[in-house]
Parts: structure tokens; sequence; C-alpha cells
């Protein structure tokens, strides 16, 4: 979605997921931000959310079809809750959004400390606590953060051998599933951090 001349125009959309629920969106704006609904999924800001695991908390934000509005704004329902107001690149605001969601916080950022809103800050989290494991080395399991060389974050969903699927803030703009093969060999995954430490429980 992105307004144009005070028009909302209609972008293409997102994933086939969206066309299960109609491509017809319909938004506003208004002195509070902006509000958007995309078929029976009205988002005008984050549902309650709190506790359940790291992948079902992301799975569950990833179904409200949340996206920036307009596009490009680093804004919009729900991504201002992830941000805390802030207008900023919000992967990594997405990931300490989920771990406090799920009872496992980043400490020491903004916010109160759980936010970080830096990639490197977010690998070098991890990397101080002895959880941060090079791609090349690392067991990946779900609910594991997935730390990208090119500065970005994101929330492992599955993983396999040659496969790893995850979640991501600011993926395209919005909240998306993604999947990765061959991860071993992609130089831009440059390694994981789990939550917790590497004792930390798996979760399925």
């Amino acid at each position: 979605l992105k307004f144009a001349n005070g028009r909302l125009v209609t972008m293409p959309p997102l994933s086939p997921m969206m066309a299960e629920v109609g491509q017809q969106a319909t938004g506003q704006r208004h002195a509070l931000g902006a509000v958007q609904s995309f078929g029976l999924f009205p988002v005008t800001s984050l549902p309650h959310i709190e506790g359940g695991s790291i992948v079902a908390i992301a799975e569950r934000l990833e179904r409200l079809r949340i996206v920036e509005v307009p596009s490009g704004s680093n804004t919009g329902p729900g991504i201002i809750d992830f941000t805390d107001g802030n207008a900023e690149a919000w992967c990594a605001d997405f990931v300490s959004w989920v771990l406090r969601a799920a009872g496992r916080p980043f400490t020491g950022g903004a916010s109160g400390g759980w936010r970080l809103a830096w990639t490197l800050d977010v690998r070098g989290w991890f990397a101080e606590r002895g959880a941060f494991r090079d791609r090349l080395v690392a067991d990946p399991q779900p609910g594991d953060v997935v730390w990208f060389s090119f500065g970005h974050v994101g929330i492992v969903r599955r993983a396999t051998p040659t496969t790893i699927d995850t979640i991501e803030g600011n993926s395209g703009n919005a909240v998306r599933a993604r999947t990765y093969y061959g991860w071993r060999l992609n130089s831009n995954i440059g390694g994981f951090g789990r939550p917790f430490g590497d004792n930390a429980p798996v979760e399925h």
C-alpha cells in the first residue's frame, strides 16, 4: 500500500497468502498514524501477545500481514510497536520485540533495555555471551536468530541441513516468511544466535 497525493494506491500483492484473504486493501491516514485493513485482518496496532515460543509469536505476526504504510517509510501499524515509535530500519526491532514477547528479551538496549535497533548489536549481544555460531559450524534450531552479513536479521522458523525457513521484519518493507536453500554455502548468512545460549530449550 502506498499513499500518493492523499490517495491510497493498491500495490501488487505481497505473497500468494494475501490472495487467500482478499487483495482488496483499504486504508486511511489519521492524526495517530495509518490504519490499514487486509481482508479479515484489520491492523491498527498489535494485539496483546505475550508468552509462547519465539517461533509461534513470529508466525502470528507474519499472519497479520504487517506492512509499511506508506511503503518505504519504516513505519506503519504494528511496526511502530516494534520500533517503539522510531522511524528506522526495523528488522532488529522486530527480532527484539519477538524475543521480549517470548520472555527472552535482549538487555542493555533501548526502550528500557529490550530493543536492539542495529543488526551488529544483535550479533554482538549473542557473541558476548558465547551464543553466536558462524554458519560454517552452526546447527540452527527453531527460535534461533539468523544474522545476515549485509545487515539484516530474522527468526529461524525451521531448519534442516540444507534449508532454513525464517520470519523476518523489514523484508521487502513487511513481515515475511522466507526460505533459504543451501544456506551453509550462502555467504550472505553470517551465523546464528541462540537466545539464552546453546543450552536453551529447542523449540518445535
